[in-house]
C-alpha cells in the first residue's frame, strides 16, 4: 500500500512579505489615479492590461516600485509586473450622441 502525503495547514495567512507596501490604486498623473480593473496600456507590448495591484518593495536600496496586471493581446492574457514608468493610460472610450431626426418643414 502506497503513503500518503499528509499537507500541513498554515497558521498564517498567505499575504505580501514584510517590507512590501501594497495599494489597490496608484496615481499615474495629477489628472488619472488608476483603481483595481481599470484599462492601461504598457509601452513597448501589445493589447490592453486591467490594472490589479501597486507595489513598493522597501526591503530594497533603493525601492523598487512596479505594477501588477492582467492581460495582453487577445487570447494571451497573462499577469505582467511592469515598472510604473512604462504605464499608458487608456481612457474610456465617450458615447456618440445620437441624432435626433429632423422634421420636415
Amino acid at each position: 500500500m502506497a503513503r500518503t502525503k499528509t499537507v500541513k495547514a498554515t497558521k498564517a495567512p498567505v499575504g505580501p512579505p514584510p517590507g512590501w507596501i501594497v495599494t489597490d490604486e496608484y496615481q499615474l498623473s495629477p489628472q488619472v489615479t488608476l483603481s483595481k480593473g481599470d484599462e492601461c496600456r504598457v509601452k513597448g507590448e501589445q493589447g490592453k492590461y486591467k490594472f490589479i495591484r501597486h507595489v513598493i518593495n522597501t526591503n530594497l536600496n533603493p525601492q523598487s516600485e512596479w505594477v501588477d496586471l492582467w492581460g495582453g493581446s487577445h487570447g494571451h492574457e497573462q499577469w505582467r509586473s511592469v515598472r510604473v514608468d512604462r504605464l499608458k493610460h487608456v481612457p474610456k472610450k465617450r458615447s456618440r450622441k445620437k441624432k435626433e431626426p429632423q422634421s420636415p418643414k
